[in-house]
């Protein structure tokens, strides 16, 4: 399913999920276009809504924040028809994307292969707007946002995480590394976030402090844990962390185990 709401002359939100029961969606995730350029792409099981969009608008480049199939699905709409450009290893990925687990299949969609990828450049233009390429590891290693020079937009794809307080994370997340990118992107002075999962967000300070707060709380806690002996489970049980029911279901994609051995082995 999509949903598409203009939030300036400028900008546009493309929101892409699949539908469940009722037409209701399991999670949106969020596209924008700015102009005729297309930041990210969305769900692959909203494949046929999204080309119907495209038929209606013009394109003439797209940029992709990093490739994890919620934001790489429909681009193989645009192959060989404008430039496509991805940092590092989300070139790879988008040429020859992995088969999804079944759960992850239905919640977004398998991405088909996009073949005409090109580098990621530092910086660019569209329209009036100047735009930088900010790296933003954590949640993947080669994620990276979009940054408006001139009106302190940042397009920061899942920079920032979706929920005020994160509990569970894959097995390559890097929480740390994830703390010292939000603690970053709060020097930058941001007037608008649009996030990938909340759309724009008008207070994006006290947005993300919540985040760094949360996190460097329970990093806290979980170091002084593991000085006591305790281990994963005891953990969880004393921070309260009860799994989410679909988490056996992602097949050790995603979990809280991995949330807290990041926090506290990894390096930011």
């Amino acid at each position: 399913m999509i949903e598409v709401e203009p939030y300036s002359d400028d900008i546009t939100c493309i929101k892409t999920a699949t539908s469940q029961d009722g037409g209701h969606p399991i999670m949106w995730v969020y596209s924008y276009k700015i102009l005729n350029t297309l930041f990210d792409g969305g769900a692959a099981n909203a494949r046929e809504e999204f080309r119907e969009y495209l038929d209606d608008v013009t394109i003439d480049a797209v940029y992709i924040s990093h490739s994890h199939e919620d934001h790489i699905g429909c681009v193989d709409i645009l192959d060989g028809k404008v430039p496509i450009y991805a940092w590092k290893s989300a070139i790879d990925l988008l040429r020859d994307p992995p088969e999804l687990p079944e759960f992850f299949q239905f919640v977004w969609g398998q991405p088909l292969p996009t073949k005409n990828v090109e580098s990621m450049p530092s910086t660019f233009d569209v329209g009036q707007y100047h735009f930088d390429v900010i790296a933003v590891p954590g949640h993947q290693e080669d994620m990276v946002a979009f940054f408006e020079t001139n009106h302190r937009w940042l397009f920061s794809a899942d920079a920032v995480p979706l929920p005020s307080r994160k509990y569970i994370a894959m097995p390559d997340e890097n929480v740390p590394r994830m703390i010292a990118t939000l603690e970053r992107l709060q020097t930058l002075e941001i007037e608008i976030l649009f996030d990938a999962h909340r759309g724009p967000i008008q207070s994006p300070r006290d947005h993300i402090q919540k985040r760094i707060d949360y996190l460097k709380e329970t990093q806290q806690r979980v170091k002084e844990m593991d000085k006591e002996g305790l281990d994963y489970t005891q953990m969880m049980e004393k921070l309260e962390l009860n799994p989410p029911w679909y988490v056996e279901m992602t097949k050790d994609r995603f979990a809280i185990e991995f949330f807290l051995r990041s926090l506290l082995r990894d390096e930011p």
